[in-house]
């Protein structure tokens, strides 16, 4: 794969990562409120937010590779009514906008809590919405093995799981950087990852076992279909195939990992700075397996007609 081919794998999982960790921080922030003050929990998702609205811009400039003219992509949202591309454009921006409405709001107007609450479900809405389009611009009769609708499940499945170990990962990170600096703010970042990690971990893993569901639906949908969607397994399961076995051990370990290390956390009572290197393994694990399906997602579909 040429540069322009790897712009859209790079901007498909770096978006779908910002729009789930966005979500899921959100969710964080709202089940939290009930034991942390609106001021705490508000001040604890600046810095997630500032890396999310990063990594919507890195993937948003990434797609402009794809495209043969650029700086006339602009043009593409005249499409709208018609084109899923167009609204997977328009929806992109939208999320983006939304984001970044909140995290100014979050550095720098924290007493308008209602405006951040609303900007930031707003943002979820259009970042799953925009999740929705990007599936379906791949739901085409011409590519048979991307045809159905596990696609559409496999990238929320994907969103989400990035999403809460990239969550995770900053969460650590961050009280990490509190500790160096001496932070007023350490004691109160502990608290809240051992509030939300076992919630965080629960999750993982159940994404984790709900992609593997879809990978092997996936495969079964392979061999029950013509020709064409044959020759696209034959090329998984043979030339690609330890690619495919590396993706499903990444994803397994991964999660058993991270079950392994938040349950010392919590039966042990260690600090919450002792995750930071499994966590992070964990989440380097996942990406690395997320990156190695959205290529095999590309490199062995077939083209039927024209």
């Amino acid at each position: 794969m040429n540069v322009r081919e790897w712009a859209l794998p790079v901007y498909t999982i770096l978006m779908q990562l910002a729009v789930g960790a966005f979500a899921i921080l959100w969710l964080i922030r709202y089940l939290a409120g009930s034991k942390f003050s609106a001021q705490e929990i508000d001040h604890i998702i600046s810095n997630p937010i500032l890396v999310i609205a990063i990594t919507a811009v890195v993937a948003m400039g990434g797609a402009h590779f794809h495209l043969s003219k650029p700086f006339h992509s602009f043009l593409a949202v005249l499409n709208f009514k018609s084109s899923w591309l167009s609204r997977e454009i328009v929806f992109s921006v939208l999320f983006f906008i939304a984001t970044i409405s909140v995290l100014y709001l979050t550095y720098f107007q924290t007493h308008r809590r209602r405006l951040i609450s609303i900007l930031g479900w707003m943002a979820i809405i259009f970042g799953f919405i925009l999740i929705y389009c990007m599936a379906r611009i791949y739901l085409i009769p011409t590519q048979v093995a991307w045809n159905s609708t596990t696609v559409i499940f496999s990238f929320y499945t994907t969103a989400l799981m990035l999403g809460g170990m990239a969550i995770s990962t900053l969460m650590v990170l961050d009280l990490k950087f509190a500790e160096i600096q001496k932070a007023d703010d350490v004691d109160l970042l502990a608290q809240v990852i051992r509030y939300s990690y076992g919630g965080l971990t629960a999750l993982t893993v159940v994404l984790v076992a709900l992609s593997l569901t879809i990978i092997y639906v996936q495969i079964h949908l392979l061999t029950q279909g013509d020709l064409i969607a044959r020759t696209s397994l034959s090329l998984l399961i043979d030339i690609y195939l330890p690619l495919f076995l590396l993706r499903l051990i990444f994803l397994i370990y991964a999660s058993t990992s991270l079950i392994y290390a938040v349950i010392r956390m919590y039966r042990l009572k260690s600090p919450p700075q002792n995750l930071m290197m499994p966590v992070y393994l964990s989440c380097l694990l996942i990406l690395v397996g997320e990156i190695i399906g959205r290529f095999l997602f590309y490199a062995t579909h077939i083209r039927v007609g024209l």
